[in-house]
């Protein structure tokens, strides 16, 4: 007689559900809008897909009678980009949602990537990978360097942990049950003194990780988007802003962390990675050594400003507007 052992394989989790929430305003590109939303329903693995359109009542019209495979909703809270993500958050119905700028193109593969990391129950937030795409005049106006100026990835950039500051809306994405516990990107409360400008992501990072000791943002180069890059934004004047406001945030979020500021959480531009880099463009008589040079002064001015205006970042959960969930958590 021959006994037969029945052994079974370990189960293995179903893939989270991601929700695509796009945001757009009277001034959205409509071919740029429509570019992105394309690329991202081509990805089978995407869940659902919202078109969050922030007092434009003709371009919701219009992206309703183009598109029946995505839901389009009005901004229900505080006008703006947060506001309108916050509404995406409430109306998505995924496990993670995943943010997409309306001026990127998804790369095949992009949602699965995003949602990947999030096995690790560490892992709060992952950012992909956001290339450039220059129109005329603009190719390589900007050295790798300076890519994250205007909102873009450095080829420099490896895969694995990044710090608070390197989280950026043009790809990125949260659990979504992470988000309605922490009040989403605070679009309910006047968040000027918790949030330096530019800065919505850094301070939600921080509620998020304010339970998780052990929190961390990964980046994965396997979430790829395109961006076209304005000329406008390559301007010296332009990039020198952009330094300037990562500066104070960088100031703002040593100050917030107290004694972990020297973790991993608080890396990212350094102004001796920026005077080097000017250094090296100028013996090798590159272009780029003036709006490098530029920048690391940019950059340096921001910590200074911070300092002195006392900044920091973060605001109390409880004073928050909670969020509505739309759907029963399963």
């Amino acid at each position: 007689m021959t006994l037969r052992v029945r052994t079974s394989l370990p189960s293995v989790p179903p893939a989270p559900r991601v929700s695509v929430v796009v945001c757009a305003d009277e001034s959205t590109p409509f071919d740029g809008l429509t570019a992105a939303l394309d690329s991202v329903l081509r990805d089978g693995d995407v869940h659902d897909v919202l078109v969050v359109v922030d007092r434009a009542p003709r371009l919701r019209d219009h992206l309703r009678h183009r598109y029946d495979d995505l839901l389009v909703v009005d901004n229900t809270r505080t006008p703006g980009l947060a506001g309108s993500r916050d509404t995406g958050i409430e109306s998505a119905r995924g496990d993670v949602v995943a943010f997409l700028d309306a001026d990127c193109v998804a790369h095949a593969g992009w949602a699965r990537a995003l949602a990947a990391p999030f096995d690790q129950v560490d892992v709060i937030a992952v950012v992909g990978r956001t290339e450039p795409t220059w129109p005329g005049a603009a190719s390589s106006a900007l050295p790798d360097d300076l890519l994250w100026a205007v909102d873009c990835t450095p080829r420099t950039r490896p895969d694995g942990l990044v710090g608070f500051d390197d989280v950026a809306g043009a790809t990125v994405a949260f659990r979504r049950w992470d988000l309605l516990q922490v009040g989403g990107l605070a679009s309910g409360v006047d968040a000027r003194e918790g949030v330096p400008r530019g800065a919505e992501f850094v301070e939600l990072c921080l509620r998020l990780a304010a339970d998780e000791p052990e929190a961390r943002v990964v980046s994965t180069s396997s979430a790829r988007v395109s961006r076209t890059v304005r000329p406008s934004r390559t301007r010296r004047s332009s990039v020198v802003g952009a330094a300037v406001d990562r500066g104070v945030t960088q100031t703002a979020l040593r100050r917030s962390l107290g004694g972990e500021a020297d973790t991993a959480v608080v890396p990212g531009v350094t102004a001796a990675r920026l005077a080097s880099g000017a250094w090296r463009s100028f013996v090798g008589r590159r272009r780029g050594t003036a709006v490098l040079a530029a920048a690391a002064v940019g950059l340096v001015a921001g910590r200074l400003l911070g300092l002195l205006r006392g900044t920091h970042v973060g605001l109390p959960i409880d004073q928050l507007e909670p969020l509505r969930s739309a759907t029963v958590r399963h």
